[in-house]
């Protein structure tokens, strides 16, 4: 699971894994919404022209989520990690305009008291 604004995955790190840039670039269906990592790598060994590659790496994958011990979320247990990570993005955001008022507020002192130096 990724952790993203859309989806809220958990952050660990058995969820960092070196790739190129196209496969790290998570497509969308029709309906704007992002696919499964499954559906992502199909697309990918499409692209590739390498379906035969398909399940050897999405058994890697499977093995990498079990060896890290990935939690199997219900969807009540994800939408309510989708609640609270909603809320920490909304927080975060919040204290990020406090930080540039005030940082704003102490550059302008500075700069008006270093200029009557």
């Amino acid at each position: 699971m990724m952790f993203n604004r859309a989806e809220y995955g958990l952050h660990h790190p058995g969820n960092i894994v070196p790739c190129c840039k196209l496969c790290n670039k998570r497509n969308k269906n029709l309906h704007g919404e992002y696919l499964s990592w499954k559906d992502h790598l199909h697309v990918i060994c499409e692209k590739q022209d390498a379906l035969e590659q398909f399940q050897i790496r999405k058994k890697r994958i499977e093995e990498h989520i079990s060896n890290f011990d990935y939690p199997n979320l219900n969807d009540n247990e994800r939408h309510a990690i989708r609640v609270i990570a909603n809320s920490l993005y909304e927080n975060i955001k919040a204290e990020l305009e406090k930080s540039k008022s005030m940082y704003k507020q102490l550059d302008s002192a500075f700069v008006r008291q270093s200029d009557t130096v």
